[in-house]
């Protein structure tokens, strides 16, 4: 990926993730107690190992997708964007930060440096599924930027909301 997706902001850094990274996400695709919620939820090695592989394929393809997110260099979460399985013509916005990490402001500004990022490179249309009733999801995505979308989302149950983030594709920077 190159040193052009390194994002550092303070303490925090995001980098694309890589196979470098993989016990770090193995062990936090493994523990429940993850602050934030990831497409796959808990899951095993042999996922975690296909999950890599989907997240290095769509940065290849896309230009976007996951980063392994750091503190003071110690691997502490994963924030990025996913294309969404659901809803065309969108990507996913997802995050998992480890229980001794557990910080909403972390997981906020975390998933704001990686929704900036993804509109930087053109993706337009950002969506995350959240329970009505996870707070701390509604206050990071929200603290993110991203506003309750007022359509239902079809795939789900009533007790979940949809929240959104649209910005303007510049030309030439349109993500397919």
């Amino acid at each position: 990926m190159g040193c052009r997706y390194h994002i550092q902001i303070g303490h925090l850094q995001l980098d694309p993730v890589s196979w470098a990274d993989l016990e770090d996400v193995v062990r936090l695709k493994a523990s429940a107690g993850v602050t934030g919620r990831l497409a796959g939820g808990v899951c095993g090695r042999v996922l975690s190992e296909q999950d890599m592989m989907t997240d290095l394929m769509t940065w290849g393809r896309e230009g976007v997708g996951m980063f392994a997110v750091r503190q003071q260099g110690s691997f502490i979460g994963l924030a990025g964007v996913q294309p969404s399985a659901t809803t065309a013509d969108c990507h996913e916005l997802q995050f998992a930060i480890l229980p001794h990490a557990r910080d909403t402001a972390l997981s906020r500004q975390a998933t704001s440096m990686a929704l900036a990022f993804a509109h930087g490179a053109g993706v337009g249309r950002v969506i995350s599924y959240v329970r009505e009733s996870d707070i701390i999801a509604r206050q990071v995505f929200g603290g993110a930027g991203m506003s309750v979308c007022g359509e239902q989302p079809e795939c789900c149950g009533p007790d979940i909301l949809l929240y959104h983030s649209l910005r303007g594709v510049q030309a030439g920077n349109a993500v397919h």
